[in-house]
Parts: C-alpha cells; sequence; structure tokens
C-alpha cells in the first residue's frame, strides 16, 4: 500500500479511490494502461513533428540540389514567354529552375479541373445561347465577317522556298507565318460555315470547338515567328511540313511531323557511353533528333494544333490517293 501511494501520490486517490479505503488491482492495472497509452501518443506525436520538419528540410536541400536539365538561357526565355520574373531575390539557378518545373507541370490543368476541349464547348454553347436570347428579344446577331482567302496555287508562288533546307532564315520566319495564319484561317471560315448552316448539329459543334481549341493552341506559335523566337530546327521541320502540304503530298507532310514530334533518336536506355571519352559530334545527333513534343507544354500543344491543319488539309484540298494518310481508316 504504502508502494503504491509512493508511485500515484495524490492522483491516485483522486481516480481511484473516490472516497474508498481501498483500491482494487483491476483499477490499478487499468490506470496504469491508460498513463502507457498516454506517454505513447504524445511521443508520437513529438516524432511526427519532428519527421515533417526534416521532411521540409530535406525538400528544400533536395530543390537547391536540382541539377537544371536546361541551360540557364533556355530557362530565361520560359520564364519570359510565360510573363514570370527570371530570378526572384536570393534564388540560385537550380531554385529558378524548378520553379519552371513546376510552373509546366501544373500548365496543363492550370487551376481549374476541366480541359481545354470542355471550356471551348461552354464557350461555344454560351455564344450559342447568346444569339438565341438576341434573336427573340428581335435583335441583330453579330456575325463574324468571312474574308476572302488566296487560293492554294496563290499561296504556292507566294510560299515558293519555304522548304529550301538553305533559306534565309529570317525570311523562312514571315514565309511560315504567313502560311499558317492562311491555313488557320481557311480551317476557321470552314468550320464557320458549316456551323451558321447546321447550328443545332452536335457533330458541327464538337468540330467547332476543335478549331476554338486550336486557335488557343496555335497562338503561341504565332508569336514565335512574329518575334523570330522559334527554335531553327523546328522552324525548318514547319516549313518542310508546309512544301508538303502546299504540293499536296500529305505523307511527306505526316512523316516531317512524326519526325519532329517524337524524333529518331535511339532512347538512352541502360549504358550510353563505352569507353571515357565522349564520341565527337554526339550532342549535335541527339539536337536534331529529340522529340520536341516532350520538351515543353506550349510546343506540345502548337504541334498537336499543326497535325490538326494537316488533318484538315487532306480533307480540304484532296490530291492523289497514293498520297493520302488513311486517317479515317
Amino acid at each position: 500500500s504504502s508502494g503504491i501511494n509512493a508511485e500515484y501520490g495524490e492522483e491516485r486517490e483522486k481516480k481511484l479511490a473516490n472516497g474508498k479505503s481501498y483500491v482494487k488491482r483491476s483499477e490499478i492495472d487499468k490506470y496504469e494502461t491508460e498513463r502507457y497509452f498516454e506517454r505513447c501518443t504524445k511521443r508520437k506525436k513529438m516524432s511526427s513533428e519532428e519527421g515533417k520538419n526534416e521532411d521540409q528540410d530535406d525538400d528544400i536541400a533536395d530543390a537547391k540540389d536540382v541539377k537544371p536539365l536546361l541551360e540557364e538561357a533556355e530557362v530565361i526565355k520560359r520564364l519570359r514567354e510565360r510573363g514570370e520574373p527570371i530570378r526572384l531575390f536570393g534564388e540560385t539557378p537550380s531554385e529558378t529552375y524548378q520553379r519552371l518545373r513546376n510552373m509546366e507541370m501544373q500548365e496543363p490543368s492550370g487551376s481549374k479541373s476541366q480541359t481545354d476541349f470542355k471550356s471551348a464547348m461552354e464557350k461555344i454553347d454560351q455564344e450559342y445561347l447568346k444569339a438565341m436570347m438576341m434573336e427573340l428579344h428581335g435583335d441583330k446577331v453579330e456575325r463574324k465577317e468571312l474574308k476572302t482567302l488566296s487560293s492554294i496555287d496563290e499561296m504556292k508562288e507566294i510560299c515558293q522556298g519555304i522548304a529550301d533546307p538553305d533559306a534565309d532564315k529570317e525570311k523562312l520566319f514571315g514565309i511560315v507565318r504567313q502560311f499558317y495564319r492562311w491555313l488557320f484561317d481557311v480551317y476557321e471560315q470552314t468550320g464557320e460555315k458549316k456551323y451558321r448552316e447546321n447550328e443545332g448539329d452536335l457533330a458541327v459543334k464538337l468540330e467547332r470547338a476543335k478549331i476554338k481549341q486550336a486557335e488557343t493552341y496555335i497562338r503561341p506559335l504565332f508569336r514565335c515567328l512574329k518575334k523570330m523566337t522559334l527554335d531553327e530546327t523546328l522552324l525548318r521541320s514547319f516549313g518542310e511540313i508546309a512544301g508538303a502540304l502546299l504540293e499536296r503530298d500529305y505523307i511527306g507532310a505526316n512523316d516531317v511531323y512524326l519526325r519532329t514530334a517524337i524524333g529518331n533518336a535511339a532512347w538512352p536506355i541502360g549504358v550510353t557511353m563505352v569507353g571515357i571519352h565522349a564520341r565527337t559530334g554526339r550532342e549535335k545527333l541527339f539536337a536534331h533528333n529529340v522529340a520536341h513534343v516532350l520538351n515543353d507544354e506550349f510546343q506540345r500543344k502548337y504541334l498537336q494544333a499543326i497535325k490538326r491543319l494537316i488533318t484538315f488539309a487532306q480533307r480540304h484540298f484532296p490530291t492523289d490517293p497514293s498520297k493520302c494518310v488513311e486517317f479515317n481508316a
């Protein structure tokens, strides 16, 4: 009894005795179990808090230790394209690259969970409802004026030398931009005419939504061509695609597109170098065969828009079946 009193003291008398002159052994065991679990939970909380602090420190250390996969000039260029500061106060090059990578990972979905295509469909539905309400109130519905566009033969004369590998770079920027601007205008006006004829048709609405989505996707490409900041490899590849489309060689255009988007370099799985010396021109080999669609989210989007234009051109400007891709197969 004296040992129990020394161990538990006043707390034992309050919780266990309850005015009694004796304490059961079961009550003592119950009290000891409660105390044991209290001590365990305190230890768990303390260890979890310490673990969180250690994880945060590790994350900060990992962010600082990340080796940039891009050159500093390329990181600065991509941040400027997004309107972001190229360097925050006290930020290291590794942290700047980590910030760019986080932005690129968040860009496809953005703050909304909706896809670009669903957003385009909602926009078309809103325009359709607005036009219906204006007609009910007797107001005139404003329609986009359709432009008179050049024919493909006229564009062939304007864009002479667009597929020439030795063409002047500065001149090529203007010709490539003019061609894709013309082709997209034809794509947009064809969809607009179909939509005006069959406004209630679901297939026509879906096609118009694809056009709206392609317009958003290809806008960064037009901006890069106007400012002459597009990579030369991509510029000449787009020139080759345009030349094949003007000649109505859709298989050739599709081959150049696949080579540009996916690339034909061997994937470096396993051992990439044998020996201690690097091969001469190894960097050039990979630079020309790199898969550009994996480089940047903006590049992925405008390459997808280029593919839609290739498919549209094959439907709109028919040619010999031997030069066509079986996209409906």
